[in-house]
């Protein structure tokens, strides 16, 4: 989302923000009136109740989030949440980035780019959550990882997550229990559709996938990988 700013730009927009080093399980602190930018490391924004947690957004290095840019998240509704140990991201305020947006068209257009694709990701996950059946919701889910982080597996075919995933988690961005979702993924493995071994995931037949989630991943987090929005 930064591309194209200048260098003078870029510092006054990160020495306006707030670093933060967080370890594995670790909140974003005071997301008020902000922008995060991820850094380093793999990041997870979701919701939450009392015992349970939907995971809305998964977010790697240069990635932006600009949804509480204009109003706080109270922390018993939504929270960022490190998923890697030494993740980096840096909270920018409301005033700095609406400073540059004034002076900079780009940056602007940009800014509600990453709002719009925000809007269109969360719309998506309501409509697989209610519609959808849970292998169905799991397909999807795939399908999109694979999309934002998903690599050629040279020796096997397929594609192989770059993420370490425990079920939980897996569970958390599917909307099921831990225990519902292991019965699905042993009938995925059972159909050569997924490869499963501790904490990760292989994918080995993508169109079985795509054909079961009856979705192709959502049309802009290829883009958000290339250009770092």
């Amino acid at each position: 989302m930064f591309e194209g700013l200048d260098q003078k730009t870029l510092k006054f927009l990160n020495d306006a923000g707030t670093f933060h080093e967080l370890e594995e399980g670790d909140r974003v602190p005071d997301v008020r009136d902000c922008i995060v930018r991820v850094e380093s490391g793999l990041v997870k924004m979701a919701v939450a109740s009392e015992d349970r947690s939907l995971t809305v957004g998964i977010f790697g290095p240069n990635d932006t989030i600009c949804s509480p840019l204009f109003h706080p998240w109270p922390s018993d509704l939504y929270y960022i949440e490190a998923q890697e140990h030494g993740s980096e991201v840096r909270v920018i305020p409301q005033k700095a980035v609406l400073e540059v947006a004034g002076a900079n068209p780009t940056f602007s257009r940009n800014v509600m780019r990453q709002m719009s694709w925000a809007c269109y990701q969360l719309m998506s996950t309501i409509h697989m959550l209610t519609f959808f059946n849970l292998p169905q919701r799991l397909s999807q889910v795939l399908v999109n990882l694979a999309e934002m982080f998903g690599r050629p597996d040279e020796k096997k075919g397929g594609i192989r997550l770059g993420l370490r995933f425990t079920q939980e988690e897996l569970a958390e961005m599917a909307g099921a229990r831990r225990e519902t979702l292991s019965t699905v993924l042993q009938d995925f493995r059972e159909d050569d559709i997924l490869d499963l071994r501790y904490a990760r995931i292989d994918i080995r037949d993508m169109d079985a996938l795509k054909e079961m989630a009856g979705a192709d991943p959502l049309p802009f987090l290829g883009r958000r990988k290339d250009n770092g929005a």
